[in-house]
């Protein structure tokens, strides 16, 4: 909420299937209207939506903004598939809706300049990626414990190592090798192989079980790039790089500017709401990252590695 209002928005109404619910908030957040249910928030006079659901629930409820002609940044992940990404960004150009999946690392400066410093070759071709992402998630009635919501590791946090190792080699993984270790239908902790062919590979390691851990390694021909915090530096903090050439031991520590990337992700949005544009975060986009993730989930269920299957287009 801070974000959209320090980026010019006004928060009109906040929605809940429980009207208590949804006046607390409103009294807490400082928003005029509660509304008692989803299909009230669709009714307002409004023209964005903010869709933060469970995941299990952004496919219908962002068809539905779009129907009504509301304009849906959506959390992450967009959809629980490529084929449901794909059904949402169907809508969107019937409707001529704007839609962008809430991935706000993407927008962070910081990340942006990790990605310049691998473009201009400073440690050669990316060659294999390595990351983490985990912190300690206590079971209970958080949605990502319940599979039927959409829960999971994969989902939470997996999303974004695989969508950061794609941008690193400006590629499409052509099969990945995943395992999974699950409780109560819920993947807690994934361990996940890309094969970018001749490009490169990533290991990824995401999960809910094991202590904070939020890391990226990007190996290149000649050195490596070290990205602490890649998806969550936020406002006010000052988090460097680390450029690690070789030989061995001679590196470079690279100051970054802070900012707020739900800020810098809002104001892209409003932009593409103006303009029409596609946002960065497009549904193609959340599309291509949820066919990796499909194909993850293959991998889990078989024991075997799980071709990529792109979508179409």
């Amino acid at each position: 909420m801070p974000a959209i209002r320090s980026a010019g928005g006004e928060v009109v109404a906040v929605g809940s299937r429980d009207l208590d619910r949804a006046q607390r908030m409103a009294r807490e957040l400082g928003i005029s209207e509660a509304c008692p249910s989803y299909e009230a928030v669709l009714a307002a006079p409004l023209d964005c939506i903010y869709l933060p659901l469970p995941n299990s629930l952004h496919l219908e409820w962002a068809v539905r903004a779009l129907a009504a002609g509301k304009d849906v940044l959506c959390e992450k992940p967009l959809a629980l598939s490529a084929d449901e990404a794909l059904a949402m960004d169907r809508a969107a150009l019937r409707h001529g809706g704007v839609l962008a999946e809430a991935l706000m690392y993407r927008y962070h400066p910081r990340w942006e300049e990790a990605l310049r410093l691998l473009r201009s070759g400073v440690i050669g071709e990316p060659r294999h990626v390595a990351g983490s992402f985990a912190f300690p998630l206590v079971p209970g009635d958080d949605y990502r414990w319940r599979a039927e919501l959409g829960g999971g590791a994969l989902y939470d946090v997996g999303s974004y190592l695989i969508s950061a190792s794609r941008q690193v080699f400006r590629a499409e993984p052509l099969r990945v090798l995943a395992r999974a270790r699950v409780r109560e239908g819920v993947d807690v902790r994934c361990d996940l192989l890309l094969d970018f062919g001749e490009l490169g590979s990533a290991a990824l390691g995401c999960g809910f079980d094991r202590g904070e851990s939020q890391w990226l390694r990007v190996e290149g021909e000649d050195g490596a790039l070290r990205i602490p915090l890649p998806f969550t530096a936020w406002t006010g903090q000052h988090v460097p790089l680390y450029l690690e050439r070789s030989p061995a031991g001679a590196g470079k520590r690279i100051e970054t500017s802070a900012a707020d990337p739900y800020r810098e992700m809002v104001d892209h949005f409003m932009r593409t709401v103006r303009t029409r544009e596609q946002p960065r975060t497009s549904a193609r986009e959340a599309a291509a990252n949820l066919a990796v993730l499909d194909a993850c989930r293959s991998s889990m269920e078989s024991g075997a590695a799980a071709p990529v299957v792109m979508p179409p287009g």
